[in-house]
């Protein structure tokens, strides 16, 4: 007679230690609409490089404020091609000058005043051939928030993972020792 197999009692309990252990780390992604979750924080921090739009009936000016240095993408409005050649003069308060161009439609303007947080409106002039424009536009440059440390932005706190598992393994072994004895009332000693 061959002798059934049985998975071990304690491969078994380290099994369903594990499982519990997962399913309780994975617990608060079961989430679903209709909870209310408490006050919603804040977006996550993009870091977007600071930048505004102009559109008039000819051109479209996307400029971004990169390494106090304001960026200006210039296209046609009725191809988006970029325009070459054109001269741009840009006027603020703590700016004013003429962006240098770099190359298929980017013009470039040193612009050290606008890095300071706060709205800076802006008057730009731009002359492409025969086609003169004056636009005015708003760059808005936010706050640096403050960094803070690891420690304060884990969402979940690490006692409560090492204390479910303690909880976990206990009851594997307190399993396990019941299983055995039970075992041992059940075959007769000779």
């Amino acid at each position: 007679m061959t002798r059934p197999f049985f998975f071990p009692t304690w491969a078994a309990a380290c099994v369903a230690a594990v499982l519990l252990a997962l399913f309780s780390l994975s617990a608060p992604v079961i989430a679903h609409e209709g909870h209310d979750h408490g006050a919603t924080g804040k977006p996550a921090d993009v870091r977007l490089a600071p930048r505004f739009e102009v559109l008039s009936e000819e051109v479209e000016i996307v400029a971004v404020l990169a390494d106090k240095n304001l960026l200006i993408y210039l296209d046609r409005v009725s191809d988006n091609r970029p325009i070459q050649g054109a001269q741009i003069e840009v006027e603020g308060p703590g700016i004013k000058g003429v962006a240098s161009a770099m190359g298929d439609g980017v013009y470039q303007l040193p612009a050290a005043a606008l890095a300071q947080a706060g709205k800076h409106p802006l008057t730009l002039t731009i002359q492409a051939g025969d086609s003169i424009d004056l636009l005015a536009a708003t760059l808005e440059v936010g706050e640096v928030p403050a960094t803070t440390s690891a420690g304060e932005n884990s969402g979940r706190p690490w006692w409560l993972f090492a204390a479910i598992s303690l909880v976990l393994l206990c009851g594997g072994l307190v399993a396990r020792r019941l299983r055995r004895q039970a075992r041992e009332r059940a075959i007769p000693h000779v």
